[in-house]
């Protein structure tokens, strides 16, 4: 009995403890299949918006995302300016269980809530692990995006000192707030951070800094971390009622707490800690010492916690943040505020012209905005390096982005740099004049042509009985594109006082009184407006309601910028930074933040902008290339009738300015001979570029020619006229043994043609002859004097054939190397017979100015050339580009032939 009562109770015992261990079995599948589970699906990111999905972009942005910074991965870190939103953040190791491998323990963060972790039991750990998420905060995310309020009321700075490092713009505050006062301050300083983005940038608009980051074209908000060690230590009740506002309204505004806590210590009056916990994240160790978290997918598990590596690791990577943090600080990419797609072209200009050009100093949007309000004209300046040319080309592309080339066209000049090129060699629509490092005479040209069209819209608009574009646009229906003239490096225009600076003062006075009106703008830039120049343009400076102030290190120029007393664009320290002013410099002085548009990506723009244009041909902009060779083509030109009833005209070069080709003109007219003045290769084109454009008017019935060649056989010059051998016109060519025998032929010619006998009555009229001498200074006898000091004989009959000869129609044209030998060959008196002169650079001013009434010739550079009229008003001159031998010699070379009664090149 009483053994079968204890095999009856053994076997209950049995039975139980199977049914425990069955259980205990059942149990510990179940737990292994849900880890398993949740291992499987840690990193797959399909459950998005959870841990799993911040685990997974973590891992797919950066090599050493979830790696601990031990890891390889660190060995090469770079910071990505490109990593995502700080939403997930790595902790630890998290233990999933036996026979799992490890994962990287990541912590919902932005997006989620705060993060906290528990001192009770783990003060130094938690501590270090603080500094380790602060550090892989600044090391993980994109440069620029965070910025990091440090306190440590605990450590009077010693636990978060190492982030003192990160540039003063990654930082709230100028230290570690470690005084009660210190962390108050702090706390109130982030308070007012987020009532201002509340209600500047969210308003009643946007739920989140997430949301209206991604919406905004202006500057984006940055994250701001609250690092806090040792709570409550160091806090009053206000700092802690501080705290408590900033954890329930921070997120909204992209502000979080990472912090620790002890728990031991008293809490502040009011403040409910428990309340705080459940606004993120808690880490806590637990009565078996183990570290955990009670996050919702992995309450339990156990993480290894990170540590702070050493200085010698963190401190490079915290420098390397801080360069790549003040380049993104520096920069606001363009394409943050590039007019979008949809708005391409779809600009209506007829009440002015409005783009976005970079962002004000709360981040909002910054306009440039020209055409209403009394802003018609704009003057931007400031030193070298300071963003003055990408200003430009961020304003010239937003405008053609925005406006179509039937709303707007563009005039681009530069008289120093290269900087518009592009816009010629990739052909932007809207450009109607385009040149870089352009002459000032071109410059003049284009201001010409802008204030004759002042004149045809203003003729315009008197016939549709309006007085301005709008009212035009509106009354007729029809599209007169608004104008923008934009001259960069404008005060070269004014380098010199000359008939050219008055002419171009006045002409800029009258397009910035008269223009506004009729849709004409103007936009000047200079690193110079100060000094004489301000004085001399004060009647446009007062024309141009906008002030666009780069920084300037001279009060002078600040003042010359933003009017008189006004010195606040010596403030801007940085690049790219400017003050927008458009009140003709007075009231505020706000500063803006100009948008950073790479060239690259500015080229690759320029073909968007003409791809909009669909297919559609624009007119090519006039241009000006200071340095392409000259090429002679006179097809191209307005010759005139061929008949010799017309004027011969001779194409001398490639004017500088809008105009056809520079022109001497030979009438049967006193003084119309050439002289050249200059050095010899151009001397010489200047030669054959006469006879070539007179033997492309003047059939060979019509035109004769004598050349007189002086130069050594072992000169490169010697037999330069030998390609025009092949014209089918005369042409004997002379040298210094037989020029005396041709001057008399001349000479004889030009008698009987005075005597009447050069044709019968009714007759055809005798073939013009051109005199052409290549080297005045070399023809000995006509330099040697007579008797008493008298010109030679040779000198004498040149001067009579000068004289006399063109009435009869028979001109020289004449080259020597200076004014002296000119004078020397010819006398005053002689030289005064050749009306039409053209100078190249080998000149004193003093010579200059004897030949054309002006000293501008002694600054020539080497292929540059002046021509005058002596008929022409007191101080008239044309600067041009003298043409390329090897374009004069191709020509020549293809000789001639009849074509409707038009010679022609073959």
């Amino acid at each position: 009995m009483g053994v079968g009562r204890l095999s009856a109770e053994v076997k209950m015992a049995v039975e139980a403890i199977e049914r425990e261990m069955g259980g205990a079995y059942l149990r510990l599948a179940e737990a292994a299949a849900v880890v398993r589970h949740r291992q499987r699906h840690y990193l797959d990111g399909r459950r998005t918006g959870s841990l799993f999905g911040s685990a997974s972009a973590l891992a797919a942005a950066h090599p050493w995302a979830l790696e601990g910074f031990g890891g390889p991965a660190w060995a090469s870190y770079r910071p990505d300016p490109q990593a995502p939103p700080p939403d997930g953040l790595r902790v630890g190791v998290l233990r999933l269980g036996e026979g799992l491998p490890p994962a990287a323990a990541v912590a919902r963060f932005a997006g989620h809530g705060h993060l906290l972790i528990s001192e009770h039991g783990f003060a130094d750990g938690a501590r270090s692990l603080l500094q380790a998420l602060t550090l892989r905060l600044a090391a993980a995310t994109r440069p620029g995006t965070v910025r990091f309020a440090l306190a440590d009321p605990v450590g009077q700075g010693r636990y978060l000192s190492a982030f003192l490092r990160l540039p003063a713009q990654l930082r709230v505050g100028t230290g570690v707030a470690a005084s009660p006062a210190e962390t108050e301050a702090l706390l109130t300083t982030l308070t007012s951070h987020v009532v201002e983005v509340t209600q500047t940038r969210l308003t009643n608009v946007y739920d989140s800094v997430e949301a209206y980051n991604a919406a905004t074209t202006g500057a984006t908000v940055p994250y701001h971390v609250l690092v806090l060690a040792g709570f409550p230590a160091g806090l009053g009740d206000r700092a802690a009622e501080l705290l408590g506002r900033l954890a329930r309204n921070g997120p909204r505004s992209g502000l979080y707490i990472v912090a620790t806590v002890d728990p031991q210590l008293e809490m502040p009056r009011g403040f409910d800690l428990s309340g705080l916990g459940e606004l993120g994240t808690t880490l806590s160790m637990d009565s078996r010492g183990e570290l955990g978290w009670d996050d919702p997918d992995f309450a339990g598990a156990v993480i290894e916690p990170d540590q702070m590596p050493g200085a010698a690791r963190a401190n490079p990577w915290l420098d390397a943040v801080g360069v790549a943090a003040g380049s993104a600080y520096r920069d606001l990419p363009f394409g943050r505020i590039a007019v979008p797609a949809a708005r391409r072209w779809a600009g209506d200009a007829t009440d002015g012209l409005d783009v976005q050009i970079g962002v004000d100093s709360k981040g909002e949007p910054q306009h440039f905005a020209m055409g209403a309000r009394g802003v018609h004209h704009g003057l931007v300046g400031g030193d070298v390096r300071m963003g003055k040319t990408n200003l430009l080309h961020v304003l010239i592309s937003q405008l053609a982005l925005r406006y179509p080339p039937e709303e707007l066209e563009l005039y681009l000049l530069d008289f120093k740099e290269v900087e518009f090129d592009a816009y010629l060699t990739e052909r932007l629509p809207h450009a109607r004049a385009i040149t870089s490092r352009t002459d000032r005479e071109f410059g003049l040209s284009m201001l010409r042509r802008f204030h004759e069209e002042i004149e045809r819209r203003a003729r315009l608009c008197r016939e549709a009985r309006v007085t301005d574009l709008p009212d035009y646009r509106r009354e007729t229906g029809q599209v007169l594109p608004r104008a923008l003239v934009i001259m960069d490096e404008f005060q070269v225009l004014f380098s010199e006082e000359d008939r050219l600076a008055r002419e171009a003062g006045r002409l800029l006075a009258d397009i910035a009184k008269r223009g506004a009106a009729f849709g004409l703008h103007l936009l000047l830039a200079t690193q110079s407006p100060g000094g004489p120049l301000a004085a001399y343009l004060r009647p446009v400076y007062e024309q141009m309601a906008l002030r666009i102030a780069l920084g300037c290190t001279q009060p002078s120029v600040s003042q010359a910028i933003l009017g008189e007393g006004n010195d606040a664009a010596t403030r801007l320290v940085r690049a790219g930074d400017a003050i927008y002013n458009d009140r003709r410099g007075e009231g505020a002085n706000p500063v803006m933040r100009i948008a950073m548009l790479p060239t690259r990506e500015r080229l690759a723009l320029i073909g968007d902008i003409r791809a909009l244009a669909g297919g559609r041909e624009y007119p090519p902009p006039a241009s000006f290339d200071p340095d392409a060779p000259a090429s002679f083509a006179p097809g191209g030109a307005d010759t005139g009738a061929a008949g010799s009833g017309q004027p011969v005209q001779a194409w001398l070069g490639e004017a500088i300015e809008i105009k056809p080709a520079t022109t001497a003109t030979f009438e049967h007219y006193p003084r119309s001979n050439l002289l050249i003045v200059g050095g010899e290769e151009h001397g010489h084109g200047l030669l054959l570029a006469t006879l070539l454009s007179t033997a492309y008017q003047r059939s060979p019935a019509q035109v004769r020619f004598t050349i007189a060649e002086f130069t050594r056989p072992s000169s490169p010059f010697h037999a330069f006229f030998d390609p025009v051998r092949s014209l089918p016109h005369e042409v004997r060519i002379a040298d210094r043994r037989t020029v005396a025998d041709e001057l008399d032929d001349l000479a004889a010619d030009l008698e009987a043609r005075l005597e009447g006998s050069g044709s019968g009555p009714g007759g055809p009229a005798p073939p013009e002859r051109f005199f052409l001498v290549a080297g005045l200074h070399r023809w000995h006898e006509l330099l040697a004097e007579g008797d008493y000091g008298r010109p030679s004989e040779i000198s004498a009959r040149l001067v009579w054939l000068a004289d006399k000869g063109p009435d009869a129609g028979i001109h020289v044209v004449a080259w020597t190397d200076g004014y002296t030998t000119a004078e020397r060959a010819l006398r005053r008196a002689g030289l005064g017979f050749f009306g039409l002169r053209a100078v190249l650079r080998v000149l004193s001013p003093a010579e200059s100015d004897a030949l054309l009434g002006v000293s501008a010739a002694a600054s020539l550079d080497d292929d540059r050339a002046l021509y005058r009229d002596t008929e022409w008003p007191a101080e008239q001159v044309e600067k041009f580009k003298p043409y390329s031998t090897a374009s004069l010699y191709a020509f020549a070379w293809e000789g001639f032939l009849t074509a409707n009664g038009k010679w022609s090149p073959a």
